[in-house]
């Protein structure tokens, strides 16, 4: 009895954080092949809501809305955009999540790996902050939004290359 009933805890909490995706995979993305990163998505539970492709662009958006019964819903997103031209090609990844715990994480992350701020802004509802390794830059959003007269904070992890 106490054997499932430690297996089944374990099954639960490992679960639970199946969706988010880490910001060390979310940088590993931009460069993995397309087919990599549907099926990474598609096995954590989010689904593709939308491609545009054309000749010099692709974009991929997926969601995932995370329902539980001990916590509140948790949406989260994240769409990537392929720029091809005939000398260059970019990626642009854009995370998106509802879960301020989630953001605490990502926030953490970018500190210990030696990001710093570099510039910070507020847009209408947005606010942004810059940071920089010295290497690379990521854009992260705090972005409040209303709906009848209920306000959603949504976080955005912005990286690209």
């Amino acid at each position: 009895m106490r054997i499932s009933l430690l297996i089944l805890i374990l099954f639960v909490s490992a679960s639970a954080f199946a969706q988010e995706i880490a910001v060390p995979d979310l940088f590993n993305m931009l460069d993995w092949q397309h087919f990599r990163i549907d099926t990474t998505l598609k096995k954590k539970g989010y689904v593709l809501m939308q491609k545009d492709i054309d000749t010099a662009s692709a974009i991929y958006q997926y969601s995932h809305l995370d329902r539980s019964e001990q916590k509140p819903t948790t949406v989260r997103s994240l769409v990537y955009m392929d720029v091809m031209s005939e000398k260059a090609r970019s990626r642009l990844i854009n995370y998106r999540t509802y879960s301020q715990d989630e953001y605490g994480k990502i926030a953490g992350w970018l500190l210990s790996n030696g990001y710093v701020s570099k510039d910070k802004y507020a847009f209408e509802n947005q606010q942004h902050v810059v940071y920089t390794n010295g290497k690379e830059t990521v854009r992260v959003k705090v972005i409040k939004t209303k709906i009848d007269n209920k306000e959603f904070t949504s976080y955005e992890l912005e990286i690209g290359k």
